[in-house]
């Protein structure tokens, strides 16, 4: 995913300022994409100087003032043309753990630790991350056009999220059993 196209995407929801897109990102899209805010408001300019989208200043009083960005015609179609481009689906790209638990006997102690920091880093993310998605979708109905069509998709990115991290749960803990016994 390139993350203009995320940004278009919430943008799609309503017009939100960068502050709101950051955090709108944070608890959502950043469940599989991640960008620091930095990155996030520097995208953000080169988006409207392609013209993809806008923004006005709205005043504040006793505060920075704040752009509230919209989405242009010209933005709505490259997105449209981004969802319609193919791409090869669960295509998995140069995996580190993949790597190590391959030569993993060379240092079973060291491949023992790791799947033990994935196993509690996965369990922790289930405990947090995850059911706050429910809640993040509560939050942006009121904010999002079409937003109960909306929710749906992101229900089913949450449901797939989290099958994905039980079966990711369940592998480390049966490789945790395998191991217990060798090291």
């Amino acid at each position: 995913m390139s993350l203009p196209f995320g940004l278009l995407g919430l943008l799609e929801y309503s017009d939100n300022t960068g502050y709101d897109l950051a955090k709108m990102f944070e608890e959502s899209i950043n469940l599989f994409w991640h960008a620091p805010t930095s990155q996030i408001y520097r995208e953000l300019k080169r988006m409207e100087e392609k013209g993809w989208i806008t923004s006005k200043s709205i005043m504040q009083e006793g505060k920075p003032n704040k752009k509230l960005y919209s989405i242009t015609d010209e933005g709505r179609s490259a997105f449209i043309e981004w969802l319609r481009t193919p791409a090869p689906l669960f295509k998995t790209a140069h995996e580190p753990l993949s790597m190590y638990i391959m030569f993993g006997a060379s240092a079973p102690d060291v491949t023992l630790e790791r799947l033990t920091t994935l196993r509690d880093g996965i369990t922790l993310n289930m405990n947090t991350k995850v059911k706050t998605v429910e809640e993040t979708i509560s939050k942006f109905k009121d904010t999002i056009v079409d937003s109960e069509k909306k929710a749906v998709y992101w229900q089913m990115l949450h449901e797939l999220g989290l099958a994905q991290a039980k079966a990711m749960l369940q592998w480390a803990e049966d490789c945790i059993k395998k191991l217990e016994d060798e090291v």
